[in-house]
């Protein structure tokens, strides 16, 4: 389940850069593709993950290989035991703009997402794997105490998205 009072109090928030409003199941059993994981910074969380023959890495374009959407950055991993872990099944995420494929402002209610060739969110084209439907985008109020307090108390804007697994 998620966590509750780092940044904002009682909200759902997982970490800085992923959020889960209805949250899915998640996995953390895998080991992770290191040599992968430094290559992007560390910066894993709000990107889809794959199976790699080292353990988790990054989807590729077009959804490729995705299992599911990482919910830490490497040293985060639970339990620092480098295991990765992911959300993989249903539930509704809210992703930091920082961390998309694309500006915030490309995306609207109603749109496919898929993974751009570092597992970052992009928007679908025909023919790509659709791995979620855009449902927000903007502030991230569900479950957050700072709900009308605007962009910066919130930590930004989000790309909330409903995802398929």
């Amino acid at each position: 389940m998620a966590g509750g009072h780092i940044k904002f109090g009682p909200t759902y928030n997982s970490t800085e850069f992923v959020r889960a409003a209805l949250e899915g199941s998640i996995n953390g059993f895998h080991d992770i593709d290191v040599t992968a994981a430094e290559a992007a910074n560390g910066e894993l969380a709000g990107k889809f993950a794959a199976m790699t023959a080292d353990g988790l890495g990054l989807a590729k374009a077009k959804g490729e290989g995705a299992v599911g959407l990482f919910r830490d950055d490497l040293k985060d991993m639970v339990n620092a035991s480098g295991k990765g872990s992911f959300y993989f099944r249903g539930g509704e995420y809210h992703v930091a703009e920082s961390r998309l494929g694309a500006a915030i402002t490309t995306f609207a209610v109603g749109d496919s997402i898929t993974s751009d060739a570092n597992g970052a969110i992009v928007k679908a084209a025909d023919g790509d794997r659709v791995l979620g439907t855009v449902v927000s985008v903007g502030e991230f109020p569900l479950g957050n105490m700072y709900e009308w307090a605007g962009s910066a108390a919130n930590g930004g804007k989000f790309l909330g998205f409903i995802l398929h697994m």
